[in-house]
């Protein structure tokens, strides 16, 4: 039967037909698989780096866009209700007038972040905001080791958070081959022992579970905005880091280099001398913070200690420095 059929130029003609319908049918089918595994790879992908930026926003960026977002929809969703009338068309105005206003209103709550919660903190009105008193220390920090006695004199209060990834890098210093390497981990090491043991102040190990391979600066912001702390630390690099993202950062170079005594001109000195000047005859002598005092006709007095007065005071890129002449000699 099936033979006679085809044998006819009708039959032929059918069984044509049916493989082209076949073949475009499979070919229809192999592009819509093709597109969806695209668009499943692509939508992966968008996911993914969402989450990752969505991880170095500030939490008051967040709520203040998705304030302004909700915001802006009921506009556009309240605006278009005069188009009921209209049916199916009035359905898609209403749908673009609610994306053009979220749109907007989102905007307007990420630009004017600060000035919003400004004005609700003066107005008394309950922001969701997480507010800890927790800081965050790095490894330089620890190394430094002038975190004990501002915590000792509760200059700084806990709770103090040391995140296991700093632990990690100061081991790996410790078990260095390297002397000076090895002696920083251990003086690390040795610090953080030193606060765990004050007892007013609680040290916190916070356990993390970022990517090993993730660069540590990196691990850092990401625990401050996590746990909203404030950041300690002496690396201006990352200070500037962090500050980009809103964090609050303790910078102690900078409190040190707030709390160095101010010279004036006029103003007597009692220091030693300890080497010769680039000039003739000059003497350079250095105060208890490092800074370098150049003292006129005294490259004689090297290594004697002598009382000298402030001619003047230079401000540097590098610092202060202060010229002086002889007063007194012992």
């Amino acid at each position: 039967m099936w033979q006679q059929l085809i044998g006819s130029p009708k039959g032929w003609i059918q069984a044509q037909e049916g493989m082209n319908e076949l073949w475009i049918s499979l070919a229809f089918v192999i592009v819509i698989l093709t597109v969806a595994i695209l668009s499943v790879r692509k939508l992966v992908y968008y996911v993914e780096y969402t989450k990752n930026h969505l991880l170095t926003v500030p939490i008051s960026l967040v709520i203040t866009g998705t304030i302004g977002l909700t915001i802006g929809l009921l506009v556009g969703l309240l605006s278009s209700f005069i188009m009921i009338w209209l049916g199916s068309i009035g359905e898609i105005i209403r749908a673009i007038l609610m994306s053009i206003f979220g749109y907007i209103g989102l905007r307007i709550g990420l630009a004017k972040s600060q000035d919003i919660l400004s004005f609700w903190k003066s107005e008394s009105v309950a922001v969701s905001l997480p507010s800890t008193d927790h800081k965050m220390i790095d490894s330089n920090i620890a190394i430094d080791g002038r975190i004990i006695e501002l915590c000792q004199d509760r200059f700084i209060e806990g709770p103090l958070l040391v995140p296991d990834f700093i632990l990690h890098e100061l081991q790996l210093l410790a078990d260095s081959s390297d002397t000076l390497r090895r002696h920083r981990g251990k003086r690390g090491l040795e610090v953080i022992t030193h606060l765990q043991q004050l007892e007013s102040l609680e040290v916190v190990i916070e356990n993390t579970k970022y990517e090993e391979t993730e660069h540590t600066d990196n691990k850092l912001i990401r625990l401050a905005l996590d746990k909203s702390a404030t950041l300690i630390t002496n690396d201006s690099n990352l200070q500037q880091l962090a500050q980009l993202q809103h964090i609050h950062v303790l910078n102690l170079h900078t409190l040190a280099s707030i709390m160095k005594p101010i010279l004036r001109a006029g103003q007597i000195v009692q220091t030693t001398i300890m080497k010769s000047g680039k000039e003739a005859g000059q003497g350079i002598a250095y105060l208890e913070d490092g800074t370098m005092i150049v003292v006129e006709d005294s490259q004689s007095y090297i290594g004697r200690e002598c009382e000298v007065i402030v001619t003047s005071v230079l401000q540097t890129a590098n610092g202060k420095m202060i010229f002086a002449k002889l007063y007194r000699t012992e």
